[in-house]
């Protein structure tokens, strides 16, 4: 039982500098826009499994049959266009999630400025916190 009572001794005694220092109203901010971020890693995962689902498609219905040459075309010109339609959406969606993961970035170094706390503490404890709450693989900032 006393280890148990230790154990909670221990976990009360971990505090986060971030937490201490920094108003939740300016923590929230970088929070929310990582949130965001992270999220938007499962809305890339979604094209490459419908590239994977139009290959296993194409690969039962289309391939080893034969078609006139209008029609092997017109397959080709379709198959092409999603694909390029896919692609578009996840370099759109990166780009978003870069912007989004820039923004945090600014938003923790001015943190660590205007509250004077070192940058790699600031790095390190809110990567802890996003990632408890969000997921994710947290936050890395250069100096």
């Amino acid at each position: 039982m006393d280890h148990i009572n230790n154990s909670e001794e221990n976990t009360e005694e971990i505090k986060f500098e971030i937490i201490e220092k920094v108003p939740k109203d300016k923590l929230q901010i970088p929070l929310d826009l990582y949130g965001e971020s992270a999220a938007m890693e499962t809305y890339v995962r979604i094209p490459f499994l419908l590239i994977g689902v139009l290959f296993l498609i194409h690969n039962i219905f289309l391939a080893g049959r034969s078609f006139d040459y209008e029609t092997y075309e017109n397959i080709k010109n379709i198959e092409i266009s999603i694909v390029g339609i896919i692609v578009l959406a996840v370099f759109i969606i990166a780009g978003i999630a870069m912007s989004k993961n820039s923004t945090v970035k600014k938003e923790l170094k001015e943190i660590a400025k205007r509250y004077n706390i070192k940058t790699e503490v600031v790095q390190e404890e809110f990567s802890a916190l996003a990632v408890h709450m969000y997921g994710g693989r947290g936050v890395v900032l250069k100096k």
